[in-house]
């Protein structure tokens, strides 16, 4: 009966006041939750249309998925600290207690902290791919002044049982339909390696970095270049064809052999187009028909 009193009385001295803590917290929550279902009655966005994808888009998406997420497991390593904390002061009262408290919250922290790590790398590893088309996606905007249409983040998810990718960005205009794909690499600290390093080499079938050779985005540049090139001509029941482009942004790009595959830096991407407007490569009609469909599309951004 002694027993069971004291571990009643260690109960109490724990348990209560712990939930009283976390009170002040689901307060906080529940007037946010509320405040926020009220302003969503009271009032509406002045838009009434959809804006257009702008570059990175799907990143951008994909980042604030993340931030959620970390936010998530940061809160959930804190509550298990206060478990761990919690275990400890029961130990001195009830050893098996105590312990299994303590076994409980370091699992789950162990267990979210491996979660916290590979959410860190996650994002850096997204933010530098949302720069890097941020990047080439300002260079391509240039040339709407000279005529040619520019869309960012096509997606497609049109095949059930295949993943949903995009086309990062499609230049369109009479010279062709030019998909291109950006792929952003950090570049190593290689005090001891003689020769550029900011220089990729292209030898018309593999990527030469400082580091080695690599092929990362050339095969996506293909595949989704020809997965453009099918939609818009089944679309439009007429044959387009779409050239790849890969872009670097960031390195310096040389071209030492000849490919189906352009590969430019980001910077130069807009060289490519210099003096493709003067080619008669798509008829007025099909182009605004191309344009037509990349628009509705692409415009599917909404503020909420």
């Amino acid at each position: 009966m002694g027993k069971k009193d004291h571990s009643d009385s260690v109960f109490e001295r724990i348990f209560y006041p712990s939930i009283i803590a976390f009170l002040p917290f689901a307060a906080l929550i529940a007037l946010l939750w509320y405040g926020q279902k009220k302003r969503q009655a009271s009032t509406k966005n002045p838009f009434t249309s959809y804006l257009l994808r702008p570059p990175g888009e799907s990143l951008r998406i994909r980042l604030e998925e993340l931030e959620e997420k970390f936010n998530d497991h940061m809160l959930t390593l804190f509550i298990c600290s206060i478990m761990i904390g919690i275990g400890a002061w029961i130990f001195f009262e009830n050893l098996v207690g105590g312990v299994a408290v303590i076994l409980m919250g370091v699992t789950v922290f162990a267990y979210f902290s491996k979660a916290l790590v590979k959410n860190l790398d996650s994002r850096r590893n997204h933010y530098l791919g949302f720069l890097g088309e941020r990047a080439v996606g300002e260079e391509l905007n240039q040339l709407l002044a000279h005529g040619w249409s520019v869309f960012h983040d096509v997606q497609f998810s049109e095949n059930p049982s295949a993943k949903p990718f995009n086309v990062d960005h499609v230049v369109v205009g009479t010279g062709g339909i030019f998909a291109i794909e950006t792929k952003t690499r950090r570049k190593q600290v290689m005090k001891s390696q003689a020769g550029p390093h900011n220089e990729v080499i292209f030898d018309g079938e593999v990527l030469h970095y400082p580091w080695g050779p690599e092929s990362y985005g050339l095969q996506d540049a293909r595949r989704r270049s020809e997965h453009l090139s099918k939609w818009l001509s089944t679309m439009l029941k007429t044959p387009c064809a779409v050239a790849p482009i890969l872009a670097l942004p960031g390195w310096y790009v040389k071209r030492i052999a000849p490919s189906d595959l352009c590969v430019v830096s980001g910077r130069e991407i807009c060289s490519v187009f210099r003096n493709e407007h003067t080619k008669n490569v798509v008829d007025r009609k099909t182009l605004y028909a191309i344009s037509a469909l990349l628009d509705q599309k692409c415009r599917d951004v909404g503020i909420n």
